[in-house]
């Protein structure tokens, strides 16, 4: 059964399985990063960090239900002096006969009130049993302009410069994909998120996403996208300064994906 997962996964596009980790908050508001202020932005917008106000921690595990033994592990950590800000982030996909690593070092600035712009280097680590490891390096840059206390705008480019694993070995590449979306704060309680991404060679996708805070404890999330077609559903809780984050995805084809994140602000 392991060889077959692993022919399975070496087979199906890199892009398909080791995409950023957004996250439980922003993957249950359709994977809608963009143009939206998170911790977990540093792996869909590093620019979106820029709200974050104390040092702040978060750990998250996915568990991917088409198989018992696939599973994602991952680590972001934001530390913020005045208008800059740097960011960590680890990420972990696989199970023992395949599995993908990447460790991200982010620097974000705020340039005034409305505009913030960020800066995301990746180290890429791939290692299949009986074909050796491979490494790999990658720049990410991301933007994001508020508008007006209601419209946020953010666009994020990663490897721009499609940068590609070190040995022929293993002929997977690293991902380069083009992200616009937008924000719009209905009122004190509600987010509505959109984006539209592309990965290069592939087809267009959109989301839309949404967050209700029911409460300052509370907040619940749900989003769509197109291609392929999936729904996304999951909650928040804010309690003081820890953060516990619930989301699941459903794609038709992978089925479930829920996944659990624990941080906190110091």
């Amino acid at each position: 059964m392991k060889i077959w997962y692993v022919l399975l996964i070496s087979l199906t596009p890199f892009y398909l399985l080791a995409q950023n980790n957004l996250g439980p908050r922003l993957t249950a508001m359709g994977n809608n990063g963009a143009a939206v202020n998170d911790i977990w932005a540093l792996q869909a917008n590093p620019s979106g960090i820029t709200s974050i106000e104390k040092p702040t921690a978060s750990i998250n595990y996915i568990k991917h239900l088409f198989s018992n033994e696939v599973s994602t592990q991952a680590l972001v950590a934001v530390l913020p002096f005045k208008n800059n800000f740097v960011g960590a982030s680890f990420q972990r996909y696989g199970f023992s006969e395949y599995n993908e690593s990447k460790i991200g070092f982010a620097y974000a600035k705020k340039f005034g009130e409305k505009l913030s712009l960020a800066l995301n280097g990746n180290y890429h680590q791939l290692k299949i049993n009986n074909y050796g490891t491979s490494t790999g390096f990658s720049v990410d840059v991301g933007a994001l302009y508020q508008l007006d206390s209601h419209f946020s705008f953010g666009a994020f480019v990663s490897n721009p410069s499609k940068q590609k694993f070190s040995t022929n070995e293993i002929s997977i590449e690293i991902h380069t994909s083009f992200n616009v979306g937008a924000s719009y704060l209905a009122s004190d309680k509600v987010l509505i998120a959109t984006s539209i991404n592309k990965i290069l060679n592939q087809s267009i996708d959109v989301s839309l996403g949404i967050d209700y805070k029911i409460f300052n404890l509370l907040s619940l999330r749900g989003g769509l996208s197109a291609k392929p077609f999936k729904q996304y559903a999951g909650f928040g809780l804010n309690y003081k300064k820890l953060l516990l984050d619930m989301a699941t995805t459903y794609d038709a084809n992978l089925g479930y994906a829920p996944q659990i994140a624990v941080g906190y602000a110091f």
